[in-house]
């Protein structure tokens, strides 16, 4: 028979976790259900959400070792953050859908779009952010736009950061101070986080600092290291990160708590880009007419936000609470490319700087009302949205040895966007909570305002369009540990700036259409999830249908050039389908192993297909696994942590002239022991065997002919290491 459990308070949660997990682990699975936010935008029970919902708290990324948000979602099934090196992560893949088409989103601020102009001088990603400062790591895995409008095309990842509460461990005045310090070797690179966290009546704040120096993270040990295209090794760079977090709340009264927020992010990478060496541009019946040599990079990227938030318990009619925020954020990428280039084309000595800056106002607010009735409650969730975001790009090339300074091409306008959103959203409990309907809809408008200047001459008419979107869900709760769930959403990606107005002209030429559509999804989910007092599992299966994607097609021939003429146009259809699945097993209480024991299991397969060519996707991973054995001792002074990875090779590309990614198997493993309640020591061996393998998305980046040394996109072998964590 199943029975009404009342719902943990958050506070319950918190002070849970910043016990061990030995401790905790089979309550975890009981009395304390996991919260989620991302799936409803309220605190919620992930036994009562209607979809797929992956999280990473702060005590896996500390547990796992994790230096960044790849690192930290390695081990989630059918997730990927992508890219590294030079520009970073370039963004995080959901079931195969990727880059602008999943929308990434800090403390509720949406991130920039990837901004990626296709040749190597300039890249602009979502990837500043620290995870040190997080408290967790949400993600939606399926179109997210009902609940977060445009971009959640493929779902969403929704990162965030600490508050005050996440470290102060009394309800009275305090000071709570903590010192983390790590080396990973496969960078080199040392990092330090300091926090002080304070509560003074109805005051509480929250000061982080972190930085870190290092080097490039290395490929696999035998690579050629030489230059030019055959480079096997990464190239040779240096780098440093600091961040820093600041937040305050205070308890005007019992209805009252206002809030505000700094962050800022700043990233410096110089590379000496051998493997760019010697590369040189022919053209038929001319020979080499442009050769680079001599190839040095110095990126900066840093990110600023500014935030004010208020929480009000109305206890209205209109609603029982309204939590609004206002928020300011700027983004920037600056590049500067030094090379010298020698032929018919080449300039000599040069620098070419490129600066992509985003800059965005940012407004949100939320209302909820609980109604209540004599055999069900409805909980309302509804409110609006609005973003006011400049992009603009300023490019600049120095030619030292011809004496000229002047504006570089863009290949993009500077735009103004402006987006605005309602939403509506209600959650039905029937029959004593066993069964749940969730049904949202939400109204989106957006408009781009492109403007001429230096770097792009020619003006383009505006583009305007909206999108209505909606979801239906529920879930129905067979016993109290045994539910099943589906859900039917719907996802949109506005078009963005580069889609709209990217022009190129050298070889081939690409024109404009401000024209486009908005990309459309609907995605069907149907699971199953079990929780004991031993075990926690979910199963799930989905369709993803894609229409109205943004592609190129060929114009024909330009007749005074004799180039190929393409644009961009809503063409194409695609299809993605899979099934995943995820548990804990506490194995003393299930198999009577010794105390303390536990596995985690995850399993996650994708198919994708364009519906119109019949060619599979390149960015649908193969089928891949994790399987972990885990130790925590009864009162927690040590314990660890070994993790098999699994994945299968990736060979059905779009192209047979793609290389395949070989499958593979990684152990790691990871422990941690606690002389004192305070001090944390940790200690992690990745890629044990030392085993040479590349990740597919790597593959699908620069595996095109004529592209450099496969091993150039090899990840790194056997590496490890180290943390220190204290905590007072």
């Amino acid at each position: 028979m199943y029975t009404h459990k009342l719902k943990p308070t958050l506070l319950a949660i918190t002070i849970a976790s910043t016990l061990t997990p030995a401790a905790y682990a089979a309550q975890e699975l009981t009395s304390l259900q996991e919260v989620v936010v991302s799936a409803t935008r309220t605190e919620q029970d992930i036994k009562d959400v209607s979809a797929s919902v992956e999280t990473v708290s702060s005590n896996d990324i500390d547990n796992q070792m994790a230096t960044d948000p790849q690192q930290a979602l390695k081990y989630t099934p059918g997730v990927d953050a992508e890219g590294t090196g030079r520009f970073g992560i370039s963004g995080y893949n959901i079931r195969g859908m990727e880059d602008s088409r999943i929308k990434v989103m800090v403390d509720g601020v949406e991130q920039p779009v990837p901004y990626n102009p296709g040749a190597t001088e300039q890249r602009s990603y979502p990837n500043n952010i620290e995870v040190d400062t997080l408290s967790a790591i949400e993600v939606n895995k399926g179109p997210s736009s009902t609940l977060y409008g445009s971009d959640a095309l493929g779902g969403a990842v929704l990162f965030k950061t600490k508050d005050p509460s996440d470290v102060l461990v009394t309800e009275g005045d305090e000071n709570r101070f903590g010192l983390k310090s790590s080396y990973t070797s496969a960078d080199e690179t040392f990092k330090n986080t300091l926090t002080w966290a304070m509560r003074y009546g109805d005051l509480e704040t929250l000061l982080m600092l972190t930085y870190a120096d290092g080097q490039e993270t290395e490929t696999y040990s035998d690579g050629d290291d030489v230059s030019g295209f055959g480079r096997g090794q990464a190239d040779p760079a240096d780098k440093d990160i600091s961040n820093l977090l600041a937040k305050a709340y205070y308890q005007v009264n019992e209805a009252h708590r206002i809030g505000v927020s700094l962050e800022y992010y700043l990233r410096n990478y110089d590379e000496d880009e051998l493997s760019y060496d010697g590369y040189s541009i022919s053209f038929p019946g001319m020979g080499p007419v442009i050769t680079y040599a001599n190839n040095y990079n110095e990126d900066q990227s840093e990110r600023l936000r500014v935030g004010f938030n208020h929480e009000w318990l109305m206890d209205a009619a209109i609603a029982d609470s309204l939590n609004w925020s206002l928020n300011y954020q700027q983004s920037d990428s600056l590049s500067k490319n030094y090379d010298t280039t020698t032929g018919m084309m080449g300039s000599g000595e040069r620098m070419r700087e490129r600066d992509a800056t985003d800059k965005s106002v940012q407004f949100d607010s939320q209302f909820d009302k609980l109604v209540e009735f004599n055999s069900h409650y409805h909980q309302f969730t509804y409110g609006a949205s609005f973003i006011h975001d400049k992009f603009e790009l300023d490019n600049t090339d120095y030619k030292y040895d011809l004496g000229t300074v002047g504006p570089g091409s863009t290949g993009m306008p500077d735009a103004t966007l402006t987006k605005w959103g309602i939403y509506f959203q209600d959650q039905a409990f029937f029959l004593q909570e066993r069964l749940i309907l969730t049904a949202g809809i939400r109204y989106d408008s957006f408009k781009t305002e492109p403007e001429s200047d230096d770097g792009f001459a020619t003006d383009y008419p505006d583009s305007d369009s909206d999108a209505v979107t909606g979801k239906l869900g529920s879930v129905y709760h067979f016993s109290d540990g045994f539910s099943g769930f589906a859900q039917i959403s719907q996802g949109f990606k506005a078009p963005t700036v580069y889609d709209l107005y990217y022009f190129y002209n050298q070889g081939a030429i690409v024109e404009p259409n401000p024209d486009l559509k908005p990309e459309k999804s609907i995605s069907y989910e149907a699971g199953f999830r079990g929780r004991s007092e031993s075990t926690r599992f979910e199963i799930v299966g989905f369709y993803n249908d894609y229409s109205d994607f943004i592609s190129d097609t060929n114009l024909g021939t330009d007749a005074s050039s004799g180039k190929d003429r393409y644009s961009k146009e809503n063409i194409n259809k695609a299809e993605i389908y899979g099934a995943e699945f995820s548990s804990t097993t506490m194995l003393d209480t299930a198999f009577g192993a010794p105390q303390g024991f536990y596995s985690k299991i995850s399993v996650a397969y994708a198919e994708g297909r364009d519906k119109d060519t019949g060619e599979h996707l390149d960015s649908v991973a193969p089928l891949t696994g994790n399987v972990g054995l885990g130790y925590d001792s009864l009162n927690s002074v040590f314990g660890g942590l070994l993790n098999v990875t699994m994945a299968a090779s990736k060979d059905d590309w779009s192209s047979d002239e793609y290389k395949d990614a070989p499958g593979y198997t990684l152990v790691d493993l990871t422990a941690y022991y606690r002389p004192i309640n305070d001090l944390t020591l940790r200690a992690g061996l990745f890629n044990a065997f030392d085993k040479k393998y590349w990740h597919y998305s790597d593959l699908e980046r620069g595996n095109t002919p004529g592209s450099k040394n496969v091993d150039f996109y090899t990840q790194p072998g056997r590496n490890w290491g180290v943390s220190l964590d204290y905590q007072f």
